[in-house]
């Protein structure tokens, strides 16, 4: 089944529990220092009084992690397709300067007038997309004049190391342990971001985690499944991470991600 689904995305994001469990995992055992959230928004250039719009904005990590950060007098608008994520948001970042406007959209027919947002993000969504050119252009449309764009998604190799685990034991809740050219990741996502806006730059980020806790990865696994997960297979799979945890000290999963950032063209008729 595609990450695309429509049914799958559906039940993954009809409220935060399934998403929750899947920034845990990173929040405990990333060894970074500086985390996923706070990287992408160092390289954002948000600027004050700047409009922003972010699709896909789940639960609103990006924000709460970088509240400090957020310059005065820049617009957010908070989008995503669940009303479930988006009440989560709303909750979460009630504290929030700016406080965000949140809209439900979707990514393939926006409900925001051209050239609206001097800054389009979309973090982690677009494999989840099912016509992906259309969303991209809808991107590209509500940017302003020299508006940019970034878009970012995994690389292929993200959880390789846990895919194929999962995929040796017949779990089939992640990804195949081999690269799927139907899917949206940071391999492909310049080529895919090109046709509808200049390339400015790909940035990709590596890391690990170093996993200490069984359940914490259970649950992860758990939080991905397209049906539940055979008891005997989940028994084998916490036995095999306990022992690693007890032979090396953790058990390795590399995390690989990265964004593509682009600009709109300054159109040459523009009135002064």
């Amino acid at each position: 089944m595609s990450l695309s689904d429509r049914g799958y995305v559906a039940e993954q994001y009809r409220s935060s529990d399934h998403f929750d469990a899947r920034v845990r995992i990173y929040e405990l055992f990333e060894t970074r220092a500086e985390r996923w959230p706070v990287w992408l928004f160092s390289r954002l250039g948000l600027a004050s009084g700047e409009r922003l719009l972010e699709l896909g904005c789940g639960t609103g990590v990006l924000w709460r992690e970088n509240a400090a950060r957020i310059p005065a007098g820049a617009s957010l608008t908070l989008a995503d397709l669940s009303n479930g994520m988006l009440d989560t948001a709303r909750a979460r970042l009630a504290g929030l300067s700016p406080q965000p406007h949140f809209a439900r959209a979707d990514a393939q027919s926006l409900p925001f007038p051209d050239g609206r947002f001097d800054l389009v993000m979309a973090n982690h969504m677009l494999y989840h997309v099912p016509d992906r050119g259309r969303a991209l252009a809808e991107l590209a449309r509500v940017l302003a004049p020299g508006g940019r764009l970034v878009v970012a998604t995994n690389a292929w190799t993200h959880l390789l190391e846990l895919r194929e685990l999962v995929h040796r034991l017949g779990i089939g809740a992640l990804l195949p342990p081999r690269r799927d050219a139907s899917e949206f990741d940071l391999e492909t996502a310049a080529d895919e971001v090109s046709q509808v806006l200049p390339i400015e730059r790909v940035e990709r980020r590596d890391s690990a985690l170093e996993v200490t806790d069984v359940e914490v990865l259970v649950a992860y696994v758990r939080s991905v499944e397209r049906a539940p997960t055979p008891e005997a297979a989940l028994a084998r799979l916490r036995a095999h991470v306990a022992r690693q945890i007890e032979l090396a000290g953790s058990f390795h999963v590399g995390i690989a991600a990265g964004y593509v950032a682009a600009r709109a063209r300054i159109s040459r008729h523009r009135k002064s």
